[in-house]
This record gives C-alpha cells, sequence and structure tokens, in this order.
C-alpha cells in the first residue's frame, strides 16, 4: 500500500514538474517574442529615420535635373513636350519603384524566429498521428488501453 501510494505521489510530483516547465517555456517564448519584436521595431524606425533624411536632398536634385532634362529637350519637342517626357519617364519609374518596395516589404517576416519556436513546441506537445489520422497509442498508457 505504501508503494502505491509514493508512487502516485511521484506521478504528482512528475506532474507538477511537468506544469511547471511549460510555464516556463511559455514564459521564454514570451521573452522571445518580446526581444524580437523590439528588435524589429528599432530596425524598421533606423531604416524609416534614413529615409527620412535622404527625402529632401533626393527631392531637391530630382527637381532640379528634371528641369535641366526638360530644358535640354525643348529644342526637339518644345519646352512643354519636354515636360511631358521628363515627367511621364519618371511617373513610370517611380511607380515601377514603388511596387518592387510593396513586394519586398511583403516578404519581410517580423517575429519569423519567435513563430518558429512556438510552432516546434507546439508539435512537442500535441499528440503525434499516425497514417490513418489517429493520434497514436502514448508509450506511457498501461498495455491493457491500447486495445
Amino acid at each position: 500500500m505504501y508503494k502505491d501510494q509514493a508512487n502516485g505521489d511521484s506521478i504528482l510530483t512528475l506532474i507538477k514538474e511537468t506544469a511547471d516547465g511549460f510555464g516556463h517555456l511559455l514564459a521564454d517564448h514570451i521573452k522571445l517574442a518580446r526581444l524580437e519584436l523590439v528588435a524589429d521595431v528599432k530596425n524598421y524606425g533606423r531604416q524609416v529615420g534614413l529615409i527620412a533624411l535622404i527625402v529632401p536632398i533626393l527631392f531637391i536634385g530630382y527637381a532640379i535635373l528634371c528641369v535641366g532634362a526638360a530644358t535640354a529637350l525643348a529644342p526637339w519637342l518644345g519646352r512643354a513636350g519636354g515636360f511631358f517626357l521628363v515627367g511621364g519617364a519618371h511617373v513610370v519609374i517611380g511607380a515601377v519603384a514603388i511596387t518592387m518596395a510593396v513586394r519586398r516589404l511583403r516578404r519581410a517576416q517580423p517575429m519569423s524566429e519567435s513563430v518558429e519556436e512556438m510552432s516546434r513546441s507546439m508539435e512537442t506537445f500535441s499528440p503525434t498521428r499516425v497514417g490513418n489520422g489517429a493520434p497514436s497509442p502514448s508509450p506511457y498508457s498501461h498495455p491493457s488501453s491500447r486495445g
């Protein structure tokens, strides 16, 4: 009788330790996600800040270049034709550049490490499936309960 009670106590202890370990695992996943999110936000912030510094300089130079190109084309196309040609070319180039930038942003996967780690943990704790889709028998279940 004492052996059964000691065995029951050890099983309860194992269950408590498992639950405690699972709690620590979830807490670690949350910490990882938080750290990864902060790192991603800092990285995006730096990139946006750099773009914000470059854009005004780019616009000034771009405007001067466009006026010069339109003026250079004026003898062949007329003043308006030169400006329309230069402006139209820049609209097309800008549309292509924006399309490429949007595609690049869609490929970015923020917090990919956290998602991968959480998926790995969930695979560990989910029941394994056999070929017919039914859960496989637990190696810890009693032989008579396997049917």
